[in-house]
């Protein structure tokens, strides 16, 4: 039997222009994402058989979870015959513009490739990200990276941010598809957007009014810059120093009890496996 235990991390979308729809029912994009250690955890198992079996503590899950598909797909690119065990404990909230799901699925696919060798190239690790979900390329790679395309046009920057994140995460679950189908096409401008702009803002807010309290309390937390990630509900504010940080989550906090809020750091990669990984 091999193991992989693994921190799958969430990430940011520190700027997010929208620029068009596509004939393919996606839409353009260019956004500066930082993936931070705001993780899930997952403990993968590869055994002698034929079957993937995975166990999620997020209730609720329409449909396949996104590990099972990634290692459906990586196995068959393989012609590779295992039984795949996953568990997941998730601390990244779902429906929240943080990119839970999808960097579950990329830390599967990048540990699942290493317990069945011969590894894949890196373009074929990318094509079948890109398959399961538009951000799961992105934390194949992690850091600060800029994403383009449907998102899936992934280039890493010079290096991670150096703030201290605070997220805030209402219990409101945003729908991707759904915010996306409420944008409405802007007029023409230059795709170079300030840290903190959203396009899918405005959309959001339109689905969910209520995440408008935690937009202003976000907005007035004295932060250098910040925003709504993603499609929302999470809000996130970026400080220079972790008392600053500390000290604008507890005001966040007291100000919007039913929030989830946590003090987060950049990381350099997507995901990262844990000692104790191994056969």
């Amino acid at each position: 039997m091999r193991i992989a235990r693994i921190l799958a991390y969430a990430k940011l979308n520190l700027s997010l222009a929208v620029l068009g729809s596509r004939s393919d029912g996606y839409h353009d994009i260019d956004s500066i994402v930082q993936t931070v250690d705001l993780a899930d955890t997952i403990e993968l198992r590869v055994r002698q058989g034929c079957d993937i079996v995975v166990e999620n503590s997020l209730q609720g899950i329409q449909g396949p979870d996104l590990t099972e598909r990634a290692a459906a797909a990586l196995l068959r690119a393989k012609a590779a015959r295992c039984r795949v065990e996953i568990h997941i404990v998730k601390h990244i909230p779902a429906g929240a513009g943080l990119g839970g799901g999808s960097s579950d699925a990329a830390a599967v696919l990048l540990a699942l490739d290493r317990l069945t060798p011969p590894s894949i190239s890196a373009a074929e690790l990318s094509r079948i990200a890109a398959s399961i979900g538009s951000d799961v390329p992105l934390f194949l790679v992690g850091g600060c990276v800029r994403v383009t395309g449907r998102g899936d046009v992934v280039a890493r920057l010079a290096e991670s941010r150096r703030e201290h994140f605070v997220i805030a995460a209402p219990a409101i679950h945003c729908p991707t598809a759904d915010v996306y189908r409420a944008w409405t096409a802007q007029p023409p401008r230059d795709a170079a957007e300030p840290l903190g702009r959203n396009d899918l803002y405005a959309a959001a807010v339109s689905l969910h009014p209520e995440i408008v309290a935690l937009g202003n309390a976000v907005a007035s937390s004295a932060a250098l810059f910040g925003g709504m990630s993603g499609s929302g509900s999470a809000f996130y504010a970026a400080f220079g120093d972790r008392t600053s940080a500390s000290a604008a989550a507890e005001k966040l906090h007291d100000e919007l009890p039913a929030c989830v809020v946590h003090v987060c750091r950049a990381t350099d990669t997507g995901s990262r496996e844990m000692e104790g990984s191994g056969t």
